[in-house]
């Protein structure tokens, strides 16, 4: 990455404050950045730090230009300075991006029957069977497999070991993070003369547009219709979903997290590090799930729970803090019974006897002595 401050003000529509011909080779945080270095301000608790940065350049936001007027490099005032930084770490990406060759790779093996867009790029290592479509400017890089009839929209990039299984479709310009497997079997059995049978898993999954889905995720088939992943969703690592879930667009699904078979979950929702929903729950339009909520029921648009049984958060919060003075409790508790004691001795006796454990009963699974 190098580029004047006055081309990186232009792309970001930014008012330029200090010498347009600064030189940036880098991005840094901005406690840390240096002299060839862009940062930004976000956070005005950050403005003192910001004040004293050795930063070749900041992205402030346009309040804060009586505060920054005597920095002695180059300010870039805008609007939203963190999703102004975020549009110039897209053009760094871009620059350290390696470049794919077109076309397919020697050691890739592609059917002859498959189909595959213009300019896209097929690495060494991936598989691509019969019947799968692989859109235009598509990326599949090494080791990756492309099932029967899998369907991949333009401009998608499947990274290095991810198994897309027969029937499933990815949208456009969605990113698919290493060792990601799309379309397993659902985990469906009957339970019949002692054995579980399986129950075969005929449906796929579709996912939508602008969709990225972390590495070592796996989504699995449905057992008869769609397992589905709405546009613009981000799934983070390590996060299962099982059969028939149904996912609305521009949700936000952490690591770790759980979702048993045909949930629904509604648009705008997020879903904070591991999360368990229990099958066939309803989590409504805008709801945020706190990290390691448990779901056992339907959650309401917009709700906002944590704890291990969903609670509204303000509840969990309070039942965390009285589960910490358990303990004083207790001590009190002891302590007000031996009072209790001492004022009552029959209360004591009542107590003893109260406390006394009952004889077990026999065993009905223990074999009789012989």
């Amino acid at each position: 990455m190098r580029f004047f401050v006055e081309i990186i003000a232009e792309k970001l529509h930014g008012e330029l404050q200090g010498n347009p011909k600064r030189i940036i080779e880098n991005v840094a945080p901005v406690e840390k950045a240096g002299e060839k270095d862009i940062t930004f301000l976000a956070d005005p608790k950050f403005l003192e730090a910001a004040k004293n940065s050795k930063a070749a350049c900041i992205l402030a936001p346009d309040t804060a230009k009586q505060e920054l007027a005597s920095f002695q490099n180059c300010v870039i005032y805008v609007k939203n300075p963190r999703y102004a930084f975020m549009l110039l770490l897209r053009e760094a990406e871009k620059a350290m991006r390696p470049v794919y060759p077109v076309g397919i790779d020697k050691l890739a093996a592609v059917s002859p029957n498959a189909i595959i867009g213009h300019r896209a790029h097929i690495g060494p290592g991936c598989t691509v069977e019969s019947g799968a479509e692989i859109g235009a400017n598509a990326i599949i890089e090494a080791g990756s497999y492309i099932g029967h009839n899998v369907k991949i929209g333009a401009r998608t990039r499947i990274c290095p070991g991810v198994k897309i299984m027969n029937n499933c479709q990815i949208g456009s310009d969605c990113i698919l993070f290493p060792g990601a497997v799309i379309g397993s079997d659902g985990f469906g059995y009957v339970f019949n003369n002692g054995v579980h049978e399986k129950i075969p898993q005929i449906g796929k999954v579709i996912i939508g547009d602008k969709v990225e889905i972390g590495a070592n995720t796996c989504i699995d088939r449905a057992a008869m219709e769609t397992t589905y992943i709405g546009d613009g969703t981000k799934i983070d690592n390590l996060v299962h979903i099982a059969h028939n879930v149904q996912i609305g667009r521009n949700c936000i699904i952490l690591a770790h997290t759980t979702i048993a078979g045909s949930v629904t979950i509604e648009d705008y929702s997020t879903l904070s590090g591991q999360c368990c929903i229990a099958d066939h729950v309803k989590i409504g339009k805008g709801a945020t799930l706190m990290g390691r909520t448990g779901v056992l029921s339907d959650v309401k648009p917009g709700e906002l729970l944590c704890g291990h049984f969903a609670r509204p958060r303000t509840e969990a919060f309070k039942i965390e803090a009285l589960l910490g003075k358990l303990p004083e409790m207790r001590k009190e508790l002891i302590k007000i019974r031996k009072q209790l004691e001492k004022i009552c001795p029959e209360e004591k006796k009542l107590i003893e006897t109260e406390n006394r454990k009952p004889p077990m009963p026999p065993n009905p699974i223990q074999a009789p002595e012989k």
